[in-house]
C-alpha cells in the first residue's frame, strides 16, 4: 500500500512538473508572438491599468422581488425593464423579451431574488386576473423591488361590467389560455358570392372545430374577403405560446350607416367558453348578437370600451397605434348564457362618417380549458410549465426567458494573458424549477460553447454554493470522456462540500453545439438557502484539476488551489483571481456579445471596458451593449 501511494505522489508530481512546463512554454509562446507582432495589441497598457482592488467585473446586480396580493386566480409576470421590452412595448411583435418569471401568488405573496442587469433601475410587471390585465413599472430601490396590490393597479382596462358578469367564470387562474392557442394552420378559406367562409378551425384542448360565414348587409363590401396573418400580429402582453396566426377581414361600408357584415361561428361540439382576441379596432366597432352568449371584456389596454347593455365593443381613440400591446389589442372572454353554445354571432359595423379608421381589423381566439390540472399539483394546466409533471410548476430564468449570458475566459492563469478573452467562452443560461410551493427541485444548465481560442483541452464546472451534494438525485448530459473530473454516482463531484456541477471535460469538442446538464435533488429546497445564480462558474485548464480559474474575487472549490507553486512569474500572488493590478482572467456578462480577434485586448474591442473598471463598475455600466461609438467591429469576431 505504501509503495502504492510514493507510486501515485511521483506521478502526481510529473503530471504536475509537465503541465506546468506546457504553461509556461504557452506563456513564453505568447510573449515571443508579441515581441514578433507590433499589431498584435495596439493597446498593450491594459495589463498596467489599476483597478481597484476590490472590483469584481460583475455587470449584474441581486434584487429581491416581494409582491403581495391576496386575491384569487391571479397571475405576475415579471420582466427587466430594458430598452429591448420598451421597444417591443411600442411594437406589434411578440412575445415580451427579458421575461424573469411567471408565477401564482403562493399563500398571498411572491418573493424572489433574480439576477439582473446593473443597468436596470425597473421591473415591468403584468398583472393578470380573470377580469383584466394591468401592467405597472416598479423602481428598483437598495436592490429590492417590491408591490402589494390594494385594489387597483397601473392600467386598469376601460370597460363597463356588471357585478354579475364580473363573477363568471372566476374560480380558476388565468383564463386567458396563453398556452392554449387556435389552430389556423390547416384552414380552408372559400368565397361563394357575397357569403365568405374559413373552415377547419381547430381548438386542440377540446378536440373541436369551427367554420366562420361572413355575410355583408346593406351594401357593405367584404373588400378582400377572409384572410390570415402571420405571426407578426401575435400579442406581446398576452406572451402566447405558439401564437401563429390572425383572420383578417376588410370592410367598406361605404357610408351606408346601417350596413353591417355578420360573421357567424358554428362549432361541431358545444363549448363553455372561449378568448375573442381583436386588433387594430380603430374606428370601426364589433357588436355581438347571438343568444347562447355573454361578453365580459378582459383586457383593452386604455383605449378598448364595452358597452355591456349595447353589447358594443369599440376603440375609443381610433387615431393612436402607438403601444399596440395597450391600445391596439383586446381581449374578449365569450361564456355561455346557459350550460353550452355552439354558435357565436357578432358584426363588425364601421363608422360612415369617419375617414379614419383602418378598414383591415383582425381577430382570433384562444382555448379556456377552465380548473382544469392534470397532474393534480394545485396549478392550473395554462399557468403550469410543467403540466403532465406533479413535481414541477414554474421556472426562473437567468439572465431572462429570451437571452443568454456570456462566461469569457483566459487560460494562462497563473500567468498574464493576451486578455482577448477568447481561449474558452460559453453562452448559457440557468433555468431553476419549482414545485408548486415554490420550492426548488431541479436547475438546468443550458450553454452552448461559443469559442476554442485556447491551446489547452479546457473542462467547466459550476459549484452551486448551499446545496448538499447528497441530496442530488442525479445529474443529466454532461459531457465527460476524460478523467478530470472524479464524479460519484449521483453525477456530482466527490470529495467536494458544495455541489459542484461538471459540464463538459474538453471545450474543443462542443463549439457551437446546445447542451443542456439537468440537476434533479432528492429533497425540494428553498431557493433562499442557495447562492444566486451564476453560482461559481470556473475552468479547469488542460486537465490539472486543482487549478481552477474562477471569476474576480471568487474562492476555489475544496478541490482547487488558488495560490499553486508555478515556474515563472506568477501574476496572481494572492490567489484573487486578479492581477496584482486587478485584472481577472475570467468575466461574465449578463449579456450575449461578440468576442474578441485572436490576441485583441478587450479593451481594443469595447471602448469603454476601460472607464467601467477603472471606475469600479460606477461608469459606463453598459460598456458591453451595441451602442453608437462603444465597438470597434474591426476587433470582433463575426464583424
Amino acid at each position: 500500500m505504501k509503495k502504492n501511494r510514493i507510486f501515485r505522489l511521483v506521478l502526481i508530481f510529473i503530471t504536475a512538473f509537465i503541465f506546468q512546463g506546457c504553461l509556461k512554454e504557452k506563456y513564453n509562446d505568447y510573449l515571443e508572438s508579441i515581441a514578433n507582432d507590433s499589431t498584435a495589441i495596439e493597446n498593450p497598457i491594459l495589463t498596467d491599468l489599476k483597478f481597484p482592488s476590490d472590483f469584481d467585473f460583475k455587470t449584474e446586480t441581486i434584487v429581491s422581488v416581494s409582491i403581495n396580493d391576496n386575491s384569487p386566480n391571479v397571475l405576475y409576470e415579471v420582466y427587466a425593464y430594458s430598452d429591448e421590452l420598451i421597444n417591443s412595448l411600442d411594437s406589434i411583435t411578440g412575445p415580451l423579451p427579458n421575461k424573469l418569471f411567471e408565477r401564482l401568488p403562493f399563500n398571498g405573496s411572491i418573493q424572489e431574488s433574480v439576477t439582473l442587469s446593473s443597468i436596470i433601475d425597473n421591473l415591468f410587471i403584468v398583472r393578470k386576473s380573470n377580469e383584466h390585465i394591468d401592467d405597472f413599472v416598479v423602481p428598483i430601490i437598495q436592490n429590492s423591488a417590491s408591490y402589494t396590490y390594494n385594489g387597483s393597479a397601473g392600467k386598469k382596462t376601460v370597460s363597463k361590467i356588471t357585478t354579475e358578469k364580473s363573477q363568471r367564470n372566476t374560480d380558476c387562474a388565468n383564463v386567458y389560455g396563453q398556452r392554449f392557442y387556435t389552430d389556423l394552420s390547416n384552414t380552408i378559406i372559400e368565397t361563394n358570392g357575397d357569403i365568405n367562409t374559413i373552415s377547419n378551425i381547430q381548438f386542440p384542448k377540446q378536440g373541436v372545430t369551427a367554420i366562420i360565414t361572413a355575410t355583408p348587409v346593406d351594401g357593405v363590401e367584404l373588400k378582400n374577403r377572409l384572410s390570415l396573418a402571420g405571426a407578426g400580429f401575435s400579442t406581446p402582453i398576452f406572451t402566447f405560446s405558439g401564437f401563429n396566426f390572425w383572420i383578417s377581414s376588410r370592410i367598406d361600408t361605404n357610408n351606408d350607416s346601417d350596413g353591417y357584415v355578420e360573421f357567424e361561428m358554428t362549432f361541431d361540439t358545444p363549448v363553455q367558453n372561449l378568448l375573442m382576441h381583436f386588433r387594430s379596432v380603430d374606428a370601426s366597432m364589433y357588436q355581438f348578437v347571438g343568444a347562447q352568449h355573454a361578453e365580459t371584456i378582459l383586457s383593452g389596454g386604455s383605449e378598448f370600451f364595452y358597452d355591456d347593455s349595447e353589447r358594443i365593443l369599440k376603440d375609443i381613440d381610433s387615431r393612436s397605434k402607438g403601444r399596440y400591446y395597450r391600445d391596439g389589442y383586446g381581449s374578449i372572454l365569450i361564456s355561455a348564457t346557459s350550460g353550452t353554445f355552439d354558435k357565436i354571432v357578432w358584426r363588425r359595423i364601421d363608422d360612415p362618417t369617419s375617414n379614419s379608421q383602418n378598414d383591415s381589423n383582425w381577430f382570433t381566439f384562444s382555448e379556456i380549458e377552465v380548473c382544469n390540472d392534470q397532474d393534480g399539483d394545485g396549478v392550473t394546466d395554462s399557468v403550469d410549465e410543467y403540466p403532465n409533471d406533479a413535481t414541477k410548476a414554474y421556472s426562473t430564468t437567468y439572465p431572462s426567458s429570451s437571452t443568454k449570458a456570456s462566461l469569457i475566459f483566459e487560460d494562462l492563469w497563473p500567468f498574464k494573458g493576451d486578455y482577448d478573452f477568447n481561449d474558452t467562452a460559453l453562452d448559457y443560461s440557468i433555468i431553476k424549477i419549482f414545485n408548486s410551493s415554490n420550492q426548488l427541485v431541479a436547475i438546468d444548465f443550458d450553454y452552448v460553447v461559443t469559442s476554442d481560442g485556447a491551446g489547452f483541452v479546457n473542462s467547466m464546472a459550476f459549484e452551486i454554493e448551499g446545496l448538499n451534494p447528497n441530496n442530488v438525485a442525479s445529474i443529466t448530459g454532461q459531457i465527460l470522456e476524460g478523467d478530470v473530473f472524479n464524479l460519484a454516482n449521483n453525477g456530482t463531484e466527490l470529495g467536494q462540500q458544495h455541489t459542484v456541477v461538471a459540464l463538459f471535460d474538453d471545450h474543443s469538442t462542443l463549439v457551437n453545439q446546445e447542451n443542456i446538464v439537468r440537476v434533479t435533488f432528492v429533497n425540494p429546497i428553498l431557493d433562499t438557502s442557495l447562492d444566486f445564480a451564476p453560482f461559481n462558474p470556473f475552468l479547469v485548464a488542460n486537465g490539472e484539476r486543482e487549478k481552477e480559474i474562477h471569476l474576480a474575487n471568487y474562492e476555489p472549490t475544496t478541490l482547487g488551489n488558488s495560490q499553486p507553486e508555478v515556474l515563472g512569474n506568477n501574476a496572481d500572488i494572492d490567489g484573487s483571481y486578479t492581477t496584482e493590478n486587478g485584472l481577472p482572467w475570467a468575466i461574465n456578462v449578463i449579456e450575449s456579445f461578440p468576442l474578441l480577434l485572436e490576441k485583441e485586448p478587450i479593451n481594443t474591442g469595447y471602448l469603454y471596458f476601460e472607464e467601467w473598471g477603472l471606475s469600479g463598475g460606477q461608469n459606463r455600466k453598459d460598456w458591453y451593449k451595441d451602442f453608437p461609438d462603444y465597438r470597434n467591429r474591426a476587433k470582433l469576431k463575426g464583424n
